[in-house]
C-alpha cells in the first residue's frame, strides 16, 4: 500500500504457536503436538492473533495479556520470531494453509517448508542464529 496519508504500527515481532489435534484423518501423518501453527504479532502489550483453519480464518485482537502464559497454559509452544519485510518477487503458488499463512507474515520464502513440525524446525534454528 502507497497511501502515505495512511498511518500504522508495523508490530515488531511475532509467536508462532504450534499444537492443536488432528481432526482429519491425514493429519495422522504429521508429527505429534505439531498438527497445527498460528501466528500471533504483537509488541508485549496488543497483540493480533491469526489463526488460519481449513473452514474459516480467525483474527483475535487482544490487549493486556500475557499471551505467552496464556498459550503455553493451554498447551501450545510457542516460539518468537521477528516478522521481516523480503524483497519483492512473484510469489510462488501453495495451497493455502496454516504454514503458508505463518510464511506469509513472517516473509518466509521457502517454498518446501510445508508441515508445522518443518516451520518449527526452520525457526528454532534461525532463532539459534
Amino acid at each position: 500500500m502507497k497511501n502515505e496519508s495512511l498511518c500504522g504500527y508495523r508490530y515488531p515481532f511475532a509467536y508462532v504457536g504450534f499444537g492443536g489435534e488432528p481432526r482429519f484423518w491425514w493429519m495422522h501423518f504429521l508429527k505429534k503436538n505439531f498438527y497445527h501453527c498460528f501466528i500471533i504479532l504483537g509488541n508485549g502489550y496488543e497483540w493480533i492473533l491469526i489463526d488460519t483453519l481449513s473452514h474459516f480464518t480467525d483474527i483475535i485482537v487482544l490487549k493486556n495479556v500475557d499471551i505467552k502464559k496464556a498459550l503455553t497454559n493451554q498447551g501450545y509452544q510457542l516460539i518468537r520470531t521477528t516478522p521481516v519485510i523480503p524483497n519483492v518477487s512473484r510469489a510462488v503458488l501453495m495451497p493455502f494453509t496454516c504454514v503458508e499463512t505463518v510464511k506469509r507474515f513472517l516473509g518466509i520464502k521457502k517454498r518446501f517448508i510445508l508441515t508445522p513440525y518443518q516451520l518449527f524446525k526452520f525457526l528454532s534454528k534461525k532463532k539459534g542464529k
